[in-house]
């Protein structure tokens, strides 16, 4: 399509919170994925302000030059309410859920298996010998894409395996190396 112009409106901070289940104890069963989009009030207006902000961002110069019509919500799409219902019947995901296998830390309530799945050290609570090592275990979804939070776990969960002590935490305020004259 020339000319067009295609804008994403994406909620990253929202409160919906879905869940998976086992169906079966069957491991060939896929499991059931209730995503609960927009289960919490708080979702929807933040996504009403984006498609206000998108159809501003449109008809601005110099888009407006390439952006003859919308396509969708579409011009008969007006009223919030409107609007609203059109982001119902039309939502969908980025593909980038996390959760499902939440790690936390070693408190009572989180070592009872009730507010996670992972140890921080990566271990399924209960199994043997199994580490989750994936955005599941990111306990909410990251300001931004899900990849280089993945490949931190992953590099993480490579130390922890084989048995290499983590890195020291450090400042770089307080390091006692300068940076190189070119970076600075």
């Amino acid at each position: 399509m020339i000319g067009a112009l295609f804008l994403l409106i994406t909620l990253v901070d929202r409160g919906s919170r879905g869940r998976v289940w086992l169906r079966s104890a069957d491991p060939r069963h896929k499991p059931a994925i209730d995503p609960a989009y927009l289960s919490d009030g708080t979702d929807i207006e933040p996504l009403v302000e984006g498609v206000r902000m998108a159809r501003e961002f449109a008809c601005a110069a110099p888009l407006a030059k390439i952006c003859k019509s919308e396509l969708s919500p579409g011009p008969e799409v007006r009223s919030d309410a409107a609007v609203r219902q059109f982001i119902r019947n039309d939502l969908g995901t980025l593909y980038h859920p996390v959760g499902t296998c939440a790690m936390g830390g070693d408190s009572r309530l989180a070592a009872s298996k009730l507010a996670s799945v992972v140890d921080p050290e990566l271990r399924v609570r209960g199994v043997e010998r199994l580490r989750v090592v994936d955005a599941s275990v990111m306990p909410v979804v990251p300001r931004g894409n899900t990849n280089a939070p993945t490949i931190a776990i992953a590099e993480r969960a490579a130390d922890l395996i084989v048995g290499r002590a983590p890195l020291e935490p450090t400042d770089p305020a307080l390091a006692t190396n300068p940076l190189p004259a070119d970076l600075s």
